[in-house]
């Protein structure tokens, strides 16, 4: 059945119609990111460890039978059931707490022990996918990365940079990278919850959230954690994590936010009771100080001697400092209107000179050009046939060679000397261009003339502009001149101002006591009259409202949940009870409650996991983790990673029977699902040994490592 949002928001506002519409229904539960972030059915992924090896050196600060021997333990591990067998003590759950901490990030080991590993290498499997966590543990601080493929020897620096999915150089950061691939890898998120703060004298409400590490507890299952069924106080959180039914998250964070608020409206209501209750108090000790104030300012007063009129001296001071803000002003006004001035003056004559310059010099071009137009002119006219020789005279009779004469010569086509015929003599000469390069000259003449006009213009406007401005510098300094000596009206200013203090300080030497007595007075009155009010209620007036509201919410959705669960939930728990009957147990049924609460009934008796024997706490917690595996792997149901690390399974007071039912439990396991999940068991139990066939036996009296 699909969860229909609008109808679940239309369904509350018909309830709460008096207090909130379904846009403020909406706003306050904020759910359409969390409805469909839950779904029971497996994401099909399972987890797998292929190989493990550590190196290092065993240092002991006592003499040992071990000391300084040599670490290199490497160990490949299989699909099924993968046991190790070896006397307590012996390093079997250092191998597992060395897992943890390649998968976590999380160093559970010994502290002597720790400091013996320098350098982990594990490999790992999600379905077919491999992976590889490599750990530097020989320096105070780590140095760890994870690889995107299967890498047997230990990497140095620079090697396999691009499979190196990221590196860290830290243990938080560590813990973090690996939470947020295998949060990604299984599809888990933080589940959250409230809780008080540890810090004394303090009623904050901290929010905390379900790690990586958290749920890593539904894998590794410590000797030392037999008698909790789940992790602590967070069990719930990481059973409903494993079952992934849907509106689990949402569920989560109304109930965050409902707890927030009983949290909030607890707080208001303790504060509205105390201020009430403390009103009468404060405002009679209030009452008490005012009048002892009111008694010495009474005293202070009448034993003042009558004021000196200082009003003038006050109101000569005033004067004078207005005048000399007035002084100030205009002589600063002034001062920067001749510095203005100076500053155009200085610009005008740059530009004046820079204009002079440009005259200069287009002078000299247009006087160039003039010339060269004038010689190509009388080349043009006559210098074709006299281009390289200008006679005065004639050599041989020393009449003179005239410009008329040798225009006509020119024009006869004769010699200007000798008179005879030289129009076949004369070669051809081109005046095309040396036309056309007069031309360019009367034109650049031209324009030479036009730029020269306007720099004339604009130096007579330069010039114009340099008298303006002398002229408005004298005006400048005549108004300077005028100022008054500012030097004079502050040492009279300082004067004054000492003789005004010294005469305040004579006429009311308490005058300073007096003005506290009296801000004292101010404040303690607006205390009382704040206290004479009806005390405020502060905070969100529809608080109540609101966290009925949530409550409902939470309750129907809960009913939703368990309802679309149901079937899952009897699943489980008909696999569980199949397991623990297994090993031996005398339950006759198991229950689980929408609140995931797990009851076991014996004899009768329904039961919480504490109520069992203690001898029988362990089996009841194997069968229930097998059992959620089983769910996924018979059903695909449920996010466990099919992957479990038992420590110790026959540490408890165990009996005959449940040693035959654990050891036939681990065979059965082993044929039905030894291609389907791994389980890592270390055992000292010898009863054990043979059992699978990936095992690793250690003679009695000897290390694992």
């Amino acid at each position: 059945m699909k969860f229909d949002y609008n109808n679940f928001i239309a369904g509350l506002q018909k309830e709460f119609d008096e207090a909130f519409n379904q846009a403020e229904i909406r706003e306050l539960l904020s759910l359409e990111e969390e409805i469909n972030k839950d779904t029971p059915l497996s994401t099909g992924k399972r987890l797998e460890v292929n190989y493990i090896s550590f190196t290092g050196k065993k240092i002991t600060e006592e003499p040992q039978v071990f000391s300084n021997d040599i670490i290199d333990y490497s160990q490949e591990m299989y699909s099924g059931v993968n046991i190790w067998v070896a006397d307590n003590l012996k390093g079997k759950s250092s191998i597992f707490k060395i897992i943890k901490f390649a998968l976590t990030g999380d160093n559970s080991l010994k502290t002597n022990i720790s400091k013996w590993i320098h350098h982990i290498l594990v490999i790992f499997s999600i379905n077919d996918k491999k992976y590889t966590v490599y750990i530097n543990n020989s320096k105070k601080q780590i140095n760890a990365a994870l690889y995107n493929k299967e890498i047997k020897s230990y990497p140095t620096d620079g090697e396999h940079l691009e499979e190196q999915l990221f590196i860290s150089t830290s243990k938080d950061d560590f813990q973090s990278q690996l939470q947020d691939f295998f949060f990604h890898q299984f599809d888990y998120y933080s589940l959250r919850w409230t809780q008080k703060s540890p810090i004394k004298d303090r009623d904050d409400l901290l929010e905390a959230g379900a790690s990586w590490l958290t749920y890593f507890k539904s894998i590794f299952l410590e000797s030392k954690d037999t008698t909790e069924l789940m992790y602590g106080a967070q069990g719930p959180k990481v059973f409903q994590m494993l079952l992934g039914l849907h509106l689990t998250s949402p569920i989560n964070k109304l109930t965050i936010e409902k707890d927030k608020m009983m949290h909030q409206k607890g707080k208001q209501q303790s504060y509205d009771s105390r201020e009430i209750t403390e009103n009468v108090e404060k405002k009679a000790e209030l009452q008490e100080s005012l009048n002892k104030l009111t008694e010495q300012l009474n005293e202070l007063t009448k034993a003042e001697t009558p004021s000196v009129d200082i009003a003038a001296m006050v109101k000569q001071y005033d004067d004078l400092l207005k005048e000399l803000d007035a002084e100030n002003a205009k002589s600063f006004k002034i001062t920067n209107e001749i510095q203005e001035n100076r500053n155009l003056k200085n610009k005008t004559a740059g530009r004046k000179q820079f204009v002079d310059e440009q005259l200069n010099k287009l002078q000299k071009e247009l006087h160039k050009a003039e010339k060269q137009q004038i010689d190509i002119k009388e080349y043009l006219e006559i210098g074709v046939f006299f281009s390289n020789l200008d006679l005065k005279e004639c050599p041989s009779c020393s009449h003179p060679v005239t410009s008329k004469k040798k225009q006509k010569a020119v024009n006869a086509h004769t010699c200007a000397l000798c008179s005879d015929d030289v129009s076949k003599d004369i070669s051809e000469v081109n005046t095309d261009s040396l036309s056309a390069k007069s031309e360019e000259l009367i034109q650049l003449q031209e324009g030479l003339k036009l730029s020269i006009q306007t720099l004339t213009n604009e130096l007579e406007e330069i010039r114009k502009n340099a008298n303006d401005l002398y002229s408005a510098n004298i005006k400048l300094e005549q108004q300077q001149s005028t100022i008054k000596d500012t030097g004079a009206l502050n040492a009279k200013l300082l004067e004054l101002q000492k003789s005004i203090s010294e005469e305040r300080q004579k006429v009311r030497p308490r005058d300073s006591e007096k003005n506290e007595l009296i801000e004292k007075k101010a404040v303690l009155n607006f205390r009382i009259k704040q206290l004479d009010e009806q005390p405020k209620k502060a905070g969100d007036q529809k608080i109540e409202q609101k966290i009925q509201l949530l409550a409902r919410a939470i309750e129907e959705m809960n009913k939703i949940r368990f309802a679309e669960g149901q079937s899952i939930l009897k699943k489980l728990s008909d696999l569980m009870t199949e397991e623990v009957k297994a090993l031996g147990l005398r339950i006759s049924e198991i229950t689980i409650s929408d609140r995931f609460d797990i009851k076991y009934k014996q004899d009768g008796d329904y039961l919480t996991f504490s109520q069992i024997a203690e001898g029988e706490q362990l089996r009841a917690k194997l069968a229930f983790y097998l059992s959620l595996i089983q769910l996924d792997i018979e059903h695909n149901y449920g996010r466990h990673s099919r992957f479990l690390i038992i420590d110790s399974p026959g540490k408890e007071e165990a009996d005959k029977n449940y040693l035959d039912g654990l050891t036939k439990l681990i065979k059965e396991l082993e044929t039905r699902f030894g291609d389907k999940l791994q389980i890592l068991i270390g055992t000292a139990e010898r009863s054990l040994e043979n059992t699978v066939t990936h095992q690793n036996v250690f003679a009695a009296d000897t290390y694992v490592f």
